[in-house]
């Protein structure tokens, strides 16, 4: 049933966040998890509980959520399998002096899932995974030059405070489905790239195949590595990401989130001659074969093996995709989702982007209202039934209509 937005409140939430803004920096140990201060006292700052498609609240709202973790929850927050793995392994040890079977175990798996995978290793994150797998590139090709397209982790941004110019230097991105930029780059820096590196862009990936296809042949052809940054698509698109669905295969790839709903684990993985080379890379972590994560990940890999996740995770995407696309029509709004059902990004489309980016925190408001939890990517989980998208579309329904007898849509607003 759709909540009643007049019932709404999160100053529990806010209280606690201005608390923690005098203790932790921004409030916070991820960026897009700091509540916006234009809707202060609508989102809320702390989440306390889930289970299945639903998170609860501080203040004890309960929302459908979309945002999934920011992207690994692709069973269900608390999925039963899942816990009871994590709580199984937990009465035996965490980490210990030496190697845990499941390192063995779920590196074969993943072997038999991920089509670029010969060897794997394990991490806690995705953005050091991708940092590994970047220095062994360079290690293996001995050139320096990182070629990049889209975000891999807040270890290899380059554009902002605190990086040395001379890293910088050895880091050059580009844009999603333009290869020319990157021919162009492989000419400026011939025989000193080591890799072209490239996470999907979401809204872009209909270019997927093409694109991925150009950058394999300009790889193969400049001798450099080809990485893919699988961290959401892995387990969301397919099981075995981008390079399963589009049939085009990365030399080296890193996996997080979905792998294990949530708890934290990472691997990088690849052609057994690259792989090989961290013999003298030296990429060691204490917490890399963690059995938490490990015990998570042996469980995922189970349901994914005996359940259609996958199917739901498109099913379910479209159900929203759909449903929201009539309502803007209907509605005469410039709005919608594009990209893949797993993976959509929402967004207004007025041209006017200041405007546009407005509409959509305001639409994030009416939507905390109604118990929908949006984020930049809809996230479907396995666990929302099509009676849970339905609830969502009621929330849109209701919230852009307000929004529209308001005049947020004729570019005045009340």
């Amino acid at each position: 049933m759709l909540r009643n937005p007049g019932d709404h409140s999160t100053d529990a939430s806010w209280e606690l966040y201005d608390v923690a803004c005098q203790v932790i920096p921004m409030g916070s140990q991820t960026h897009s998890k700091v509540p916006r201060e234009e809707l202060r006292g609508i989102e809320p700052c702390y989440l306390e509980r889930g289970q299945g498609c639903r998170v609860w609240d501080v203040d004890g709202n309960e929302y459908i959520d979309f945002r999934a973790g920011l992207g690994p929850i692709t069973l269900g927050y608390a999925y039963p399998a899942v816990v009871e793995a994590v709580k199984e392994q937990a009465e035996k040890g965490f980490v210990y002096s030496y190697a845990h079977p499941l390192e063995v175990t779920v590196a074969q798996d993943l072997v038999e899932i991920i089509p670029c995978a010969e060897e794997v290793r394990f991490l806690k994150t995705g953005g050091e995974a991708m940092s590994a797998v970047h220095r062994i590139a360079r290690a293996h090709t001995k050139r320096d030059m990182i070629l990049t397209c889209g975000y891999h982790g807040w270890l290899n941004v380059m554009d902002r405070a605190g990086v040395p110019d001379a890293i910088r230097s050895v880091y050059e991105a580009h844009p999603w489905g333009d290869a020319a930029a990157f021919e162009d780059a492989l000419s400026r820096h011939e025989g000193n790239v080591a890799a072209i590196s490239v996470a999907c862009d979401y809204a872009g990936i209909d270019q997927a195949e093409t694109f991925l296809g150009d950058l394999r042949r300009l790889c193969d052809a400049n001798g450099c590595v080809l990485i893919y940054d699988e961290i959401v698509t892995g387990f969301r698109l397919r099981r075995g990401g981008a390079q399963e669905l589009f049939g085009v295969i990365p030399d080296l790839a890193v996996f997080a989130k979905g792998m294990s709903n949530g708890v934290p684990l990472s691997c990088y993985a690849g052609k057994r001659e690259i792989m090989e080379t961290v013999r003298d890379v030296v990429i060691s972590s204490t917490f890399g074969g963690d059995t938490l994560g490990l015990a998570a990940a042996r469980a995922v890999i189970g349901v994914y093996q005996t359940e259609d996740v996958i199917g739901r995770l498109w099913d379910r995407g479209k159900q929203l995709h759909d449903g929201v696309g009539e309502i803007a029509s209907r509605l005469d709004i410039e709005a919608g989702f594009e990209g893949y059902p797993p993976v959509g990004i929402f967004s207004f489309r007025s041209g006017d982007s200041p405007r546009d980016a407005d509409n959509y925190s305001r639409l994030c408001g009416e939507m905390f209202k109604r118990g929908i939890l949006l984020y930049t990517v809809c996230y479907p989980n396995y666990s929302h039934e099509t009676e849970d998208i339905d609830i969502a579309l009621s929330a849109f329904d209701d919230a852009l209509t307000r929004m529209k007898a308001e005049g947020y849509f004729s570019g005045v607003s009340s």
